[in-house]
């Protein structure tokens, strides 16, 4: 019984740290909701649900919308273009019962429809979305009703029941094309796009009143009103503008001011629109004073109206991939919103605000990303992590010094000589901000009063943390024993890794917790790293035979606070002629067909990498070139010299350059 207590610890415990599939959104800063779904096509145009929460909106319980929509493509043959709209209902409920995968809302089977662009109300009552057909020859906008779900009796439902018929808005009749609605908070207008003007792409607003207890609406024709936005002037000035494109509208919360982008000055811009009731002698004005000459799109607004979301380019270099962006703008002070450079768009901002530990106050939002290696998925964030400065964190570093490349070290033993340990203590300033040095999450079975307290989030995938020099910790051990990774502070007794920990939930790296019993919070945590990873990256660097500071980051587990600290550590090597060189282990390991080498050189000369079996036999030389001092990747497709497949088993793979060499195991498996 023990032992099968044990095994739900386990599982309990990787259910608070891990980002798996139903629990994606539980905890961290970044997390992929959609990843593993079933559905395989891409995402896009993710929009919160509001009304259907979880969490009472406090530090340790943070609110946010159960339920979102998006849009997705037609798996029917020749249609891949139509769009289908799909409701996700699982964005921070682990191991719901039900929705773990999303249900469709609007979708065509035969793909001679296609619905885009959906929207909620505030209340979550009412979607409003394009309907079009599969060659968009038009664009109708609709606002339908939907059930809030019932998944018990005999006939449950999943919030994706359409209550009543769909009203009408705006038609698409004549070839009209009406993009992108947007309710207004008070769900008593709406803001949409449309080129029923003929040359040009306008805002207009229309009023609509909303019976949710009948599931009725009805639209005022008399209000539906086209924004002239400086049109009302001279003949040249509006044979000029008439050109140009007004789109994607979004309210402000208080429903007197309208985001929109515009191509009127050249790349895609944010203005901001006060509107009036006849769309003449309007309010227009920048979202930024001096924007940088690259795309802007797709606004949304803060919870409190005084931010803007958008994406643009990474580090506003057309160049980059998009990221997604916050800017202020009172202060016109921006941030840069990002995970891995993947591309990051379409965010989606909550209504519901959130407080850290140490009172930021913070909307989670959706988007869309390929981060991860995970293709197209919705992912959800937030803008503390990267946006706010980090809080203390006290590092020391075992041993004070490495060699550059050690040899026949085992990372699996919880002891290895081949691992650099690093020592976190969180200081008095980031202990009063809420924060403790652990890793369970709170409350516990320890009796330690530390239950409004948020702790570190280890994660060695998607965002890595801790991590070291930018490094992800050594990984965990598959076997032994796990007592000393918070498994007394979590549940009051050691218990057993097994192999579930490591082979069914994934890596979450390797630590020790050191506990204060005294009463206090005065936790450490002992992390690892691998000195092979470390010794690379230093000679990256050229900092070999340098004491070099090793910046540790990590970031708290429900809402992403950051943590940043420095240990010191000093990597030596032979410092004679020629290049150093290192080798970190290849990914995969086993693997099957082919694998990829890292090397590091720490100083510009030839490099060859080879494969030698275990009698000592060359088996392929991968590559034999000069290269400039730094990081470099290689591939191994598994064949011989001679072009045949190498079999089954162990290899060695040995770098060179100019009498330095490093080596490490690697297994082919079929």
């Amino acid at each position: 019984m023990k032992r099968l207590l044990s095994v739900v610890a386990i599982l309990v415990l990787a259910a608070s740290l891990l980002p798996v599939k139903g629990q994606a959104g539980l905890r961290g800063a970044f997390d992929p909701i959609s990843n593993s779904d079933n559905l395989i096509r891409g995402k896009f145009s993710p929009v919160l649900r509001g009304g259907i929460t979880t969490g009472s909106g406090t530090a340790a319980s943070p609110r946010v919308e159960r339920w979102l929509a998006f849009c997705t493509l037609s798996s029917v043959v020749g249609s891949e273009s139509v769009g289908e709209i799909w409701l996700y209902r699982n964005t921070s409920q682990a191991f719901a019962a039900a929705g773990l995968d999303p249900v469709p809302m609007l979708r065509d089977a035969t793909a001679a429809n296609s619905y885009i662009d959906p929207c909620w109300s505030k209340d979550g009552k009412w979607l409003a979305y394009v309907h079009t057909d599969n060659n968009v020859n038009f664009g109708d906008i609709y606002v339908q009703q939907f059930d809030t779900g019932t998944a018990t009796g005999t006939s449950p439902t999943f919030g994706n029941a359409p209550l009543g018929g769909p009203i009408l808005i705006a038609s698409g009749s004549g070839g009209v094309h009406n993009r992108h609605p947007a309710f207004n908070d008070a769900i008593t207008q709406i803001a949409y796009d449309s080129d029923a003007f003929g040359p040009s792409i306008d805002l207009w607003t229309v009023n609509i009143t909303l019976d949710a207890v009948a599931h009725t609406g009805t639209v005022n024709e008399a209000s539906r009103t086209r924004h002239q936005l400086g049109l009302e002037g001279d003949d040249a000035s509006r044979a000029i503008l008439n050109g140009k494109a007004e789109f994607k509208p979004d309210y402000s919360p208080d429903g007197t001011k309208i985001a929109y982008v515009t191509n009127r000055y050249g790349p895609f811009q944010i203005q901001i629109l006060t509107t009036t009731s006849s769309g003449l002698g309007e309010t227009v004005v920048s979202a930024e004073v001096n924007p940088a000459t690259i795309t802007h799109d797709n606004p949304s607004w803060s919870s409190d109206g005084l931010s803007l979301y958008y994406d643009a380019a990474s580090n506003e270099d057309p160049a980059n991939p998009q990221d997604i962006w916050k800017l202020d703008l009172a202060t016109g002070h921006k941030c840069g919103i990002f995970i891995d450079l993947a591309g990051d768009v379409d965010p989606d901002v909550s209504q519901y605000t959130n407080p850290t530990q140490d009172g930021i106050l913070f909307n989670f939002f959706v988007f869309i990303s390929q981060a991860g290696g995970f293709g197209v998925q919705i992912w959800r964030g937030e803008y503390v992590q990267t946006c706010v400065p980090a809080l203390p964190v006290q590092v020391s570093v075992q041993p004070g010094s490495i060699k550059s490349y050690p040899q026949g070290t085992d990372p699996n033993s919880v002891n290895d000589k081949g691992s650099v340990i690093a020592t976190l203590r969180f200081p008095a300033q980031t202990l009063a901000a809420g924060y403790v040095c652990r890793a369970a999450n709170q409350p516990n079975a320890s009796g330690l009063p530390e239950a409004p307290r948020e702790v570190i989030r280890m994660r060695r995938s998607i965002i890595a943390s801790p991590t070291m020099l930018g490094l992800p910790t050594d990984h965990t051990p598959s076997t032994g024993d796990c007592t000393n990774m918070d498994m007394v502070a979590l549940f009051g007794e050691g218990l057993s890794c097994f192999d579930v920990l490591y082979y069914v939930f994934g890596d979450i790296g390797h630590w020790d917790v050191v506990l204060d019993t005294t009463g206090a919070n005065d936790h450490q945590m002992h992390v690892y790293w691998l000195k092979r990873n470390i010794g690379v990256r230093i000679a990256t660097l050229g900092l070999t035979g340098k004491t070099v500071p090793l910046e540790v980051r990590a970031y708290s587990n429900r809402t992403g606070r950051q943590f940043l600290g420095f240990g010191f550590i000093k990597v030596t090597g032979n410092q004679a002629a020629g290049s150093l060189v290192a080798l970190q282990q290849n990914y995969p390991n086993p693997f099957n067909p082919i694998t990829k080498i890292t090397f590091a050189n720490s100083k510009p000369g030839n490099v060859d990498v080879r494969v030698f079996n275990t009698r000592g036999e060359l088996v392929r030389t991968i590559v034999n070139q000069w290269y400039p001092q730094g990081e470099h990747s290689v591939s191994w497709d598994g064949k011989t010299q001679s072009g045949g497949h190498a079999s089954s088993g162990i290899y060695y793979i040995k770098a060179n350059s100019e009498g330095h060499a490093d080596v490490i195991k690697a297994v082919l498996a079929k």
